[in-house]
């Protein structure tokens, strides 16, 4: 259960960043030219053609960190002496975090494209 709250609040962290406003970014490159997308996003990571169609995917992962949370501690007094013990707590974890992003070509000109992954989003 608090893990998937450290998660919530991890996600409230990212701020504004949605998958609608990576839409966005993917729709306005509907219509240009093969050569502008790859100045601005670099060679693709793959290639394939087939049947007139060019497809250019690319990928990006990393991992992200998610700190654990300290336990508390309560005391108990039995006598003359003091027990401590922990609470709670949970340790830290790895999230993976992945997208990959396929623009469709024909004549050299982006008409669609597809994505997949927990981290294709950005800012609207």
């Amino acid at each position: 259960m608090r893990k998937n709250l450290y998660v919530a609040v991890a996600l409230t962290l990212v701020g504004c960043a949605t998958t609608a406003g990576y839409e966005k970014i993917l729709n306005s490159w509907i219509g240009a030219d093969e050569l502008k997308l790859v100045r601005s996003w670099g060679p693709p990571q793959q290639t394939y053609e087939s049947q007139g169609r060019k497809f250019l995917t690319y990928a990006s992962s990393r991992n992200v960190y998610v700190p654990g949370m300290a336990p508390s501690y309560t005391t108990t007094v039995i006598g003359n002496t003091a027990y401590t013990d922990p609470v709670g707590g949970t340790p830290g974890y790895n999230v993976s975090k992945r997208c990959m992003t396929t623009f469709e070509l024909e004549s050299g000109k982006i008409i669609s494209w597809r994505w997949k992954g927990n981290d294709c989003k950005a800012r609207e």
